[in-house]
């Protein structure tokens, strides 16, 4: 039968008659059981004609008699999970397209679903249980990071991308910026180029307020992979650290997106209002230490690692230099410069590839020796000269950006 309807219906008749107690037919937790079946059926019935809010309802009515009626401590969070699943199936593939209050709802119902079967989990004695409960902490972090933060993320990236000009037309602006007797021409120009990076009133406020959705949302994303992560911990140390990375770089990017200690500061109306918020500084803190943890895990066995230590090596030592304290920076990065290049010689390469490995890691501590030496000097403009050539990844260059944008350039930079 593959009318949803009638197996609602017959669901309903089955559930009706598990409250009466036993019958000729059978007993109420067989009858029970045989109305989460039909649930089920109905619901997935409904998943295969494309009313994905329909199955996620109808998951949950399953979900409910298998949670009160039923002993089993399987079916009834799986059931959740289906429901879950369904309302964000629903965002993309509903017959009729959600509006974006439905989408809203959507999103909710989906981390309640989520919530409601790691309750039922916690209660399981089953051999199974922790890797079940990182698998729906894991599913949490998704729904916040990718269905409720994704699109803001995205808007908040195109409208930044609309304000920024291309390398040329920086080089441009820096060389009319800097005409001591610019002709009516070159200040035209130079007036039309600024025009091009500044926000207006609306795009401010329109900034200011995705942001404000997006922070909340990563948050109990990089939460959620964290409690996912912990329950890996010990018996699958690996699939721990890939949490635990996901963990530490949404925490990387909720610090970019933070307001520098001196902007907080002026900011007394925000800091008012939240006096216990964590600051910049402290979420690239929580990744520091999410990145030495994966570290530890690694380095169990170097030679089967010895391609991703350095990836971690490298993440960590930028954090601490994005935390601006010159003197941590001058003194932790070449103890993690020594762990990868330790794990160089430890991989029983050829000399040959080991001394070529070696020396093309070298440049990107470089880099950040550099850029340490800059921030001792508070300097902008030794920022941007050091990182105009660099060649860095779009990570690298969200946390650098966000180091530069500590130091305002001196007014006579562009006099």
């Amino acid at each position: 039968m593959d009318n949803p309807e009638a197996l609602i219906q017959q669901a309903e008749k089955l559930a009706a008659k598990g409250k009466s107690g036993w019958s000729f037919f059978g007993g109420s937790e067989e009858r029970y059981e045989q109305a989460a079946t039909c649930y089920r059926q109905a619901a997935q019935a409904y998943e295969m004609n494309g009313h994905f809010l329909d199955a996620a309802a109808t998951y949950i009515k399953a979900a409910d008699i298998q949670a009160n009626h039923l002993s089993d401590d399987f079916e009834a969070p799986d059931s959740y999970v289906h429901a879950s699943d369904a309302y964000r199936r629903a965002l993309l593939e509903e017959v009729k397209p959600l509006s974006d209050n439905e989408k809203a709802e959507a999103k909710a119902k989906a981390i309640n679903c989520r919530k409601k079967a790691i309750t039922l989990t916690e209660k399981s004695t089953s051999s199974s249980k922790l890797r079940r409960l990182s698998r729906m902490y894991d599913a949490i972090g998704q729904i916040n990071e990718k269905d409720i933060a994704g699109p803001l993320v995205q808007a908040r990236r195109n409208l930044l991308s609309s304000k920024t000009l291309t390398a040329a037309d920086e080089e441009r602006m820096k060389n009319l910026a800097s005409e001591l007797q610019p002709t009516p021409n070159e200040a035209d120009e130079l007036q039309w180029l600024q025009s091009k990076t500044a926000f207006s009133d609306e795009e401010k406020a329109h900034l200011q307020w995705l942001e404000s959705q997006i922070l909340p949302a990563l948050d109990e994303a990089r939460i959620a992979y964290k409690e996912a992560a912990n329950f890996l911990r010990l018996d699958a140390p690996l699939s721990a650290s890939k949490l635990f990375d996901q963990y530490a770089d949404l925490s990387v990017s909720i610090a970019t997106l933070l307001p520098h200690s001196t902007e907080e500061n002026a900011n007394s109306t925000q800091k008012n209002a939240n006096p216990n918020k964590k600051d910049k500084n402290s979420y690239y803190e929580d990744a520091l230490n999410a990145y030495a943890t994966i570290l530890k895990a690694l380095q169990g066995d170097p030679k089967k690692n010895r391609f991703s230590i350095p990836t971690y090596c490298y993440k960590w030592c930028v954090c601490r230099l994005a935390q601006c304290d010159h003197v941590a920076t001058t003194r932790d990065v070449p103890m993690y410069r020594e762990i990868e290049m330790d794990t160089y010689r430890q991989s029983e390469m050829p000399r040959g590839t080991l001394d070529s490995y070696i020396q093309n890691a070298l440049p990107k501590y470089t880099l950040l020796f550099d850029l340490n030496e800059a921030i001792r000097k508070g300097s902008r403009e030794m920022i941007d000269e050091i990182l105009l050539h660099a060649l860095v990844d779009e990570w690298q260059k969200n946390v650098f950006d966000d180091i530069r944008n500590k130091y305002e350039p001196k007014d006579d930079e562009f006099a």
